[in-house]
């Protein structure tokens, strides 16, 4: 049985013949019909999107993929939300508590959120929602890493802790022997004896004749040995570590010399009465972090004499 449906296979060249032998009445009839079907299209894509408020089928793909991925974004920056939240905690509790203890600065602002450098790392991202994402995200890596970094610090530090007792300033730079000296001017606001104005005394001074031997009072490097015609005159400066230095200043004579490793009760020199003073003392300051902090809290100056000598080493003849 013949089937009803004819296959015709028409070649290009023998289309463009058929339609050159169209007469005129039927080239306007075929191009009205293809101007109707245009005008009707358009019509109906008009009403399609601009009265029923519809998407264009690719439109419609495009916003649920532009969806998926803003959801998508919503979910990380909730994410990140947590995470900086926590590292925020635990750079508070370092800054606060884990290296003030071990006697570390803090860490700056500047330095924890400072990011990754180079702006052309955001170029292909500019003017898109994941730029602001992406940058943040390398800042919070960038916390992380300072984080990481400033606890193995403190590890470090920690697994030293125990020479942390011999390394703080607790005992007097001097014997506790009433008889050698007395206390002439303590920690804080005085009358300034040479000036006449109020001004802060920054440590304790030990009135005594010249020649009384003079310990460091905690492990630690000389750091500083000057010798002045005023201020501080003949003095020494040692770092303790731990956030801890240590000046004794208007010395006759000093017996160690920079970079030299000392041990709690060593005999660094002699007092004296050099640099701008009005009578024999020794000055002794403690310094914290970068600050001067009253050093009779880190002394005992009822320590009997005895024992205050089983402390330290006397140099021959004292």
């Amino acid at each position: 049985m013949p089937s009803k449906l004819q296959k015709y296979i028409v070649s290009p060249e023998d289309f463009i013949d058929s339609l050159q032998q169209l007469p005129a009445r039927e080239w306007w009839k075929l191009v009205l019909v293809l101007l109707g079907g245009i005008v009707s299209f358009l019509f109906y894509m008009w009403i399609y999107v601009q009265v029923l408020g519809l998407d264009l089928p690719k439109t419609a793909i495009l916003k649920r993929r532009n969806m998926d991925w803003r959801a998508r974004v919503e979910r990380l920056s909730t994410h990140m939300d947590h995470q900086e939240e926590l590292l925020s905690l635990l750079e508070v509790r370092d800054d606060k508590i884990y290296r003030s203890v071990y006697g570390l600065d803090e860490i700056p602002p500047e330095v924890r959120g400072s990011g990754i450098g180079g702006e052309n790392r955001y170029e292909k991202l500019a003017g898109t929602s994941l730029e602001a994402v992406v940058r943040r995200q390398d800042i919070i890596e960038k916390r992380a890493y300072v984080q990481s970094k400033s606890f193995d610090d403190i590890t470090i530090l920690q697994n030293s802790a125990g020479d942390m007792a011999a390394h703080i300033p607790a005992i007097p730079p001097m014997s506790t022997d009433r008889n050698t000296y007395h206390m002439s001017s303590p920690f804080g606001f005085r009358s300034d004896p040479l000036l006449g104005f109020t001004k802060r005394h920054t440590g304790m001074d030990f009135a005594c004749p010249p020649g009384n031997p003079i310990y460091a009072t905690g492990d630690g490097v000389v750091v500083k040995v000057a010798h002045e015609r005023k201020g501080y005159g003949n003095h020494v400066e040692i770092d303790h570590g731990f956030g801890y230095k240590t000046r004794y200043a208007h010395m006759s004579e000093i017996f160690v010399e920079e970079g030299q490793k000392l041990l709690r009760g060593d005999c660094i020199g002699l007092s004296g009465k050099s640099g701008r003073i009005t009578g024999p003392h020794l000055h002794y300051e403690v310094m914290y972090r970068k600050d001067y902090v009253n050093p009779a809290l880190y002394m005992d100056l009822d320590i009997p004499p005895k024992d205050y000598y089983e402390l330290v080493r006397r140099p021959e003849g004292k």
